[in-house]
């Protein structure tokens, strides 16, 4: 798997560090749910049948109703679980040696995309909840930022307090990759105003 697929307007020497998806946890409740009510149907129909004398015969009005209404219950289940699915799965937190970016899948045919250059992180905090969540190792990572978007929230993603620590480290490395960038412009354009300084100089004395 490409992880450059989830953003390809790439930045030039642009490098993924971390690709993060909710920890397994939060899909899981929702795949037991589809179990139970995938199953629990089925079992009160045999109760019922084996415990009255009702037969059922598919080509006679209730059996027709009862094909019909089990067929839109579990298609109906199966839609829900895979509306969770493609949540889960399409929702990523991407960190770059750049930025951040957020990708949120809102329902089938809506995403939205937000971004977060690391030169503005002012601090990122880890937070685990619960005892799920501390025997898992999994949590919320909020990034405050020095822009208009007070947070930047990674929710229930493993391991928060590394990815924190991380998170911190590419800041501190962006921060310093930009003042040497800032001085090598800087200079550039001092010795270049020396150049054409220098130059009307030598040009006079030529001509004298």
């Amino acid at each position: 798997m490409d992880p450059y697929k989830y953003f390809p307007d790439r930045r030039p020497n642009e490098e993924i560090v971390m690709l993060l998806r909710r920890h397994w946890h939060s899909m899981l409740r929702h795949f037991l749910l589809f179990v139970v009510e995938f199953f629990l149907p089925l079992a009160a129909l045999f109760a019922f049948f084996y415990f009255t004398d009702f037969v059922f015969e598919k080509e006679s009005p209730v059996g027709i109703v009862i094909i019909l209404a089990s067929s839109a219950y579990f298609l109906f289940i199966w839609l829900f679980f895979f509306n969770h699915w493609i949540d889960y799965y399409l929702d990523v937190w991407i960190v770059t040696n750049q930025r951040i970016l957020n990708i949120e899948q809102e329902g089938l045919f809506s995403r939205t995309i937000s971004e977060l250059n690391l030169e503005m992180v002012q601090d990122a905090t880890s937070e685990v909840k619960g005892k799920v969540a501390t025997v898992l190792n999994f949590g919320n990572v909020y990034v405050q930022t020095a822009g208009e978007e007070k947070r930047f929230v990674f929710e229930e993603i493993p391991a928060p307090r590394q990815v924190a620590s991380k998170i911190i480290e590419l800041h501190q490395s962006a921060v310093k990759r930009a003042a040497v960038e800032e001085m090598k412009e800087a200079t550039s354009k001092s010795l270049g105003e020396k150049d054409t300084i220098s130059s009307p100089q030598k040009n006079e004395t030529k001509t004298f």
